[in-house]
């Protein structure tokens, strides 16, 4: 079977787009087993296409433009991935001629506006309220804000070096028992103009970019008072900045902005 992909990326944060807009939900579902057992070889960025991991477009409805299913590297479900929602805005705007659409994911409708700078496009999200956690305090006695997106997330504000931070804590983190389903953990430094972000990401590990990472860390900084509601807050990544809103009624949607490029197309043999 030969498998059409889109290789896209927003921030660094790369994936493998496969557009199944034309399949019906259940021809869907019964081809994403296949898909999750392929994803760690397509995504070996040695022997494969390379990514982050895979974004599978389904079929709109009478409520949506289409759907998102996300499938990490190591062949796992998450609910929500915030630099791929951005990515498939710009396919299915580019696709269906349109700036403004509603996209389902396993975390609810997202509506995601597209703009276009010249030659580049940016992306806007209402990503929904973030839903605070509290502190939790994991076996080596460091305490995150724990804050969910759709997705869960841990957040330690640092004053050490948060890329190395990332790279020794959080595969433990990860999988600590104050996390029953696993978590994405972040370790985030204030800067007077921008917080500057590391993510250990839930079946990823490392990457560029992870736009609900920052939107949960953006949140955590409003709620702990280390930042005002209502303003854009610049949130730096390895690949790149983000700009994430936190509005001060928390049932409200939290607002992230940022790129989405294609790369090129593609075909692979599944």
């Amino acid at each position: 079977m030969t498998l059409t992909f889109r290789k896209v990326e927003g921030l660094g944060n790369d994936f493998l787009l496969i557009d199944r807009t034309a399949a019906t939900p259940a021809a869907l579902e019964s081809e994403l087993p296949a898909l999750q057992e392929a994803a760690s070889r397509l995504c070996d960025r040695r022997t494969g296409v390379g990514g982050d991991g895979l974004l599978i477009i389904g079929p709109p409805d009478a409520d949506t433009d289409g759907s998102m299913i996300v499938v990490n590297h190591d062949g796992s479900r998450p609910e929500m991935c915030g630099n791929g929602l951005r990515c498939v805005a710009q396919h299915l705007g580019e696709q269906r001629g349109t700036d403004a659409l509603r996209i389902q994911t396993d975390a609810g409708v997202k509506p995601c506006s597209v703009s276009r700078v010249g030659d580049r496009v940016e992306v806007g999200v209402d990503m929904g309220p973030g839903v605070d956690l509290g502190d939790l305090r994991i076996a080596n006695g460091r305490v995150f804000r724990g804050v969910s997106m759709g997705n869960p997330h841990a957040i330690a504000f640092v004053e050490d070096d948060p890329e190395r931070l990332a790279r020794t804590e959080g595969p433990s983190a990860e999988v600590d028992d104050a996390f029953p389903n696993r978590t994405n953990v972040e370790f985030a430094r204030l800067r007077d103009d921008a917080i500057t972000l590391w993510v250990w990401e839930r079946g990823c590990g490392i990457t560029q970019a992870c736009g609900t990472g920052a939107c949960a860390t953006a949140c955590a900084a409003v709620w702990t008072g280390r930042r005002d509601a209502g303003t854009p807050l610049a949130v730096d990544l390895p690949g790149g900045r983000l700009w994430i809103t936190v509005p001060e009624d928390r049932d409200a949607g939290v607002h992230m902005r940022g790129p989405a490029r294609v790369v090129f197309d593609g075909s692979v043999a599944l």
